[in-house]
């Protein structure tokens, strides 16, 4: 079994402690834990696939849900927004490397992004993988509950499987059955 847990130290342009911080206050899912999985698992797919774009994935791992703050549902887009109004993020990278972070945060999420760029691509699969199977299973468990209350546990438990194995994003990263 690979295990996702390791340390990546990295230094960026930026001090992302204040965005950091706000995973203390989501739900288990998206901790802080969570985070630094992300994070983790999204450099060491980028030293093999985008070595130069290392600290870019760095920070949009850091950054992808930190748009929870605002509500869970659309985390995504109010990532996105929250970090595009944020002028000191801005002014620290390139307009090309912003956009790049823009769209790995607005796109991360697998049920609603259709991720294009390398960066996207890696942020968005290191979501989906890195706190393992058994975890990545309940979260897409616990939110067919939330959003299907009517199907019941085996629709459920059939209704996740299909989400992380059987859909197009599944199919792109070839993780399907």
């Amino acid at each position: 079994m690979v295990s996702f847990r390791y340390t990546s130290v990295m230094s960026s342009r930026i001090d992302l402690t204040k965005y950091e911080s706000m995973y203390n206050t989501f739900d288990g899912g998206h901790n802080k834990t969570h985070m630094k999985e992300v994070r983790n698992f999204a450099i060491k797919l980028g030293k093999k696939y985008c070595p130069d774009k290392s600290e870019l994935l760095w920070v949009a791992a850091t950054l992808h849900d930190v748009g929870l703050s605002v509500e869970r549902e659309n985390h995504e887009l109010h990532s996105y927004e929250l970090i595009k109004n944020d002028e000191i993020v801005k002014s620290v990278y390139s307009e090309r490397e912003f956009d790049e972070i823009l769209e790995a945060i607005k796109e991360h999420r697998a049920s609603t992004g259709n991720p294009q760029g390398i960066a996207a691509k890696i942020v968005s699969d290191s979501d989906k993988v890195s706190d393992g199977t058994n975890r990545a299973f309940q979260r897409a468990y616990e939110w067919g509950k939330k959003h299907f209350p009517e199907i019941n546990r085996e629709g459920q438990l059939m209704r996740a499987a299909q989400h992380l194995y059987m859909e197009p994003h599944a199919q792109a990263r070839g993780t399907t059955w």
